[in-house]
């Protein structure tokens, strides 16, 4: 009887002592709570807003999710910063070092030099930051030539004196070889004067006036012009002359303002044009140059034309 009651109180201290070991081992539930682990952590936080050299970069610091960057120190290259935003003078990688309180992060971020812009080259028309190219440059000459006798046919125009004869010039640049189609289009109409016995090209003349023009971009105006300006360079300008080289040369820009505010086109042109005689009306001027039939050009080389006779 004194074996048996020896034996079940052995068993059930051996039970016992099992389930405390399972509790306090397996489960825990019986001792304190773990406590959450904190993650401190600091970063550049505008990388796409901020690379180059005299970009303002910022930092940020989070303990967990929880934004701590007012309390947080900055260190960039081991020097103590002013709050959280760096600006740098020097290419290269940089170093920064955050504390808050007993807590430490580090990262490293890139400075780049700063890129300057590409300046567009060519025979083109800037119009809004971007470039359009132009292939063709044709200067059309208000007259007619006749082909047979050679004489040339001007009609009576002045300049804007009222007084002095003049010759009515457009010069007329567009992308792409055909007029009609083109999309890119910048011409300006101009009055030089004429002494009447020779023409003067445009760059030949000791006097300018434009006294109108138009711009397309994309096939459609892209503003009213309240002013147009031409500006041949001292180099690059030569006549046409006879075969095999038909084609002159021209080295000039212009300016377009428009109505509205800001409104600006500019034109660039250094390379060959061809010349060509169309007696026009005025309705074939300004906005209607298309309707200008300049597939055909003629070279106005001055030892080719005989005689002016003035169309009244």
């Amino acid at each position: 009887m004194k074996i048996n009651k020896l034996l079940f109180f052995l068993l059930a201290l051996i039970s016992f002592n099992s389930c405390v070991e399972y509790v306090d081992n397996g489960t825990g539930q019986n001792g304190p709570e773990k406590p959450e682990e904190q993650k401190f952590t600091a970063e550049h936080s505008n990388a796409t807003e901020a690379k180059y050299v005299g970009d303002k970069f910022v930092f940020t610091a989070m303990l967990n999710s929880v934004d701590v960057t007012s309390t947080t120190k900055f260190k960039v290259n081991g020097t103590e910063i002013k709050g959280n935003t760096y600006t740098p003078h020097k290419t290269g990688s940089h170093s920064v070092v955050a504390t808050m309180d007993n807590f430490t992060a580090n990262f490293k971020f890139t400075v780049l030099e700063d890129e300057e812009p590409v300046e567009p080259t060519g025979n083109r028309i800037d119009y809004a930051g971007t470039s359009y190219n132009l292939d063709t440059t044709f200067f059309v000459l208000n007259a007619q030539v006749d082909q047979q006798t050679g004489n040339v046919q001007i009609p009576t125009i002045t300049m804007s004196d009222g007084v002095t004869p003049a010759l009515n010039w457009q010069l007329i640049n567009f992308n792409g070889t055909n007029l009609g189609t083109a999309t890119d289009v910048y011409t300006l109409e101009i009055l030089v004067p004429f002494n009447g016995t020779s023409i003067t090209y445009p760059f030949q003349a000791t006097q300018v006036e434009v006294i109108g023009g138009s711009v397309e971009i994309n096939g459609a105006a892209p503003f009213t012009i309240t002013n147009m300006d031409l500006n041949f360079e001292s180099t690059g300008n030569a006549v046409p002359q006879t075969n095999p080289t038909k084609a002159g040369t021209a080295n000039y820009t212009s300016k377009a303002t428009g109505a509205n505010s800001g409104n600006l086109a500019e034109l660039f042109w250094n390379g060959n044009y061809a010349t060509q005689a169309v007696l026009w009306n005025k309705k074939a001027k300004g906005a209607n140059f298309k309707k200008l039939d300049i597939s055909k050009a003629k070279i106005l080389n001055q030892s080719q034309i005989k005689n002016f006779k003035i169309v009244k």
